[in-house]
């Protein structure tokens, strides 16, 4: 009954909102009637206009985010040439690099591109995509030594960089009388038997001196950073970093020697 009832009052109330509206519409515009009725005719319309505005405001959200969504993916396709364009101009510098140093006479130098590198910390060895090279040519980058062949398969190489143990660079300081030799110690090298009387300035840059004939002479090799004297001993202790960052490099120059070359 209760149910009936309510059901009957909102039909009831429609049918009224309905005359109301109907007798509006037959009104004069601007009549006293239309005046009077106008303030209930705005709370009657309010829910319409309230309804437009949020579809509006929706539509409106919708542009705007695929208008965001399209300039993001601009952002990112222009970041990623830009990001290209660098490693572009990079490699490029690197490789003219190569070129300066491949006129260094007595050894063939050619270009080998960067294909991995090694996660152990006491060898960091490389391994290049490179044809026609042996064991022990020798790998420099743009900016200085980096090690020697190690082994070769399938037009790669493998390459033992200057912070193995294993490889001695015979050293000196372009001017100097000095001749020393520097060895890897992992993350960091080692310069051996420099006399206390001829022991260099921090900052100082050794090159490579020649001796063995297995390295060209002049090839920068390290940087020293640390220098302390050993009580009681005529020699000092010497620790130094790599010139070279092969780790961000993409190519580096091998040079085979040639032996034939008097």
């Amino acid at each position: 009954m209760n149910m009936n009832l309510r059901r009957y009052r909102l039909w009831l109330i429609a049918a009224i909102l309905l005359i109301c509206l109907y007798s509006v519409a037959r009104m004069a515009a601007g009549s006293a009637a239309m005046l009077a009725m106008w303030p209930a005719l705005e709370t009657l319309h309010a829910p319409v206009q309230w309804w437009q505005s949020a579809e509006l405001w929706l539509t409106d959200q919708q542009d705007l985010h695929q208008k965001y969504l399209s300039v993001e993916k601009k952002f990112q396709q222009q970041a990623a040439l830009i990001q290209e364009a660098s490693s572009l101009r990079e490699e490029n510098r690197q490789l003219r690099k190569i070129l300066e140093i491949s006129t260094m006479p007595g050894y063939r130098w050619h270009a080998a591109k960067v294909r991995g590198r090694s996660p152990d910390m006491m060898s960091q060895r490389l391994i290049l995509q490179v044809d026609d090279v042996s064991i022990d040519d020798v790998i420099v980058s743009s900016e200085g030594l980096v090690g020697v062949v190690d082994s070769t398969s399938n037009n790669h190489a493998t390459v033992r960089t200057i912070f193995d143990a294993s490889l001695a660079v015979p050293v000196t300081i372009p001017g100097t009388t000095l001749a020393a030799i520097s060895r890897g110690q992992g993350e960091s090298l080692s310069v051996e038997f420099v006399p206390l009387k001829q022991a260099p300035q921090t900052g100082q840059i050794l090159y490579t001196s020649g001796a063995g004939g297995l390295f060209p002479p002049g090839i920068a090799v390290a940087r020293i950073i640390n220098i302390q004297p050993i009580p009681g001993q005529l020699f000092v202790r010497i620790e130094a970093e790599p010139v070279a960052h092969w780790q961000r490099d993409n190519w580096l120059a091998v040079a085979s020697q040639l032996h034939d070359t008097p």
